[in-house]
């Protein structure tokens, strides 16, 4: 059951980040950056989704710093991919 709730928590993070990401005005996913406060509004929700479900199988301490730990990681490798996915799209 906890690896269950592990990996919905971690979707969540995900997804809360790509959602900040994609809200950002030089984002190079897409040619059009979503609305800003929708997806800035979504996208603090599935953080904080994120953080319970991690606060409900770890230590809450343990829980922040994992959340944290994931949003960093991604926060770094969400504008390298897009960076790399556009040169692998140039001839």
């Amino acid at each position: 059951m906890t690896g269950i709730v592990h990996f919905v928590a971690f979707v969540a993070t995900v997804a809360g980040c790509a959602f900040l990401y994609l809200s950002a005005p030089r984002q190079q996913w897409l040619p059009q950056p979503w609305p800003a406060l929708q997806s800035r509004l979504g996208g603090g929700i599935l953080l904080f989704l994120g953080l319970l479900l991690w606060c409900a199988i770890l230590h809450p301490a343990t829980a922040v710093f994992t959340s944290l730990t994931v949003a960093m990681g991604l926060f770094i490798a969400l504008p390298f991919s897009a960076l790399l996915s556009t040169r692998l799209r140039r001839p």
